[in-house]
């Protein structure tokens, strides 16, 4: 009787660790998800601020103020 409390208990261990490692496993690759998001969303934002800077300091170089505005009319 006590051979089968043994073996019992140690599989009740082994499948609770597995379900805890599963757990652990889905928790940390959630978390490692987000911090990924959060990089490429910064690196993301960077860039469009400076294609924004970019587009500006080339839009104000660009000559007459009258001539940008009839080229920028079609656009909008």
């Amino acid at each position: 009787m006590a051979d089968l409390l043994v073996w019992l208990v140690a599989a009740l261990g082994s499948v609770g660790g597995v379900v805890l490692g599963r757990l652990w496993g889905r928790v940390e690759g959630k978390r490692a998800g987000k911090r990924e998001a959060e990089r490429d969303a910064m690196e993301d934002k960077s860039k469009r601020i400076e294609r924004g800077r970019d587009a500006v300091r080339d839009g104000r170089v660009t000559g007459d103020p009258a001539e940008r505005l009839r080229r920028n009319d079609g656009r909008w």
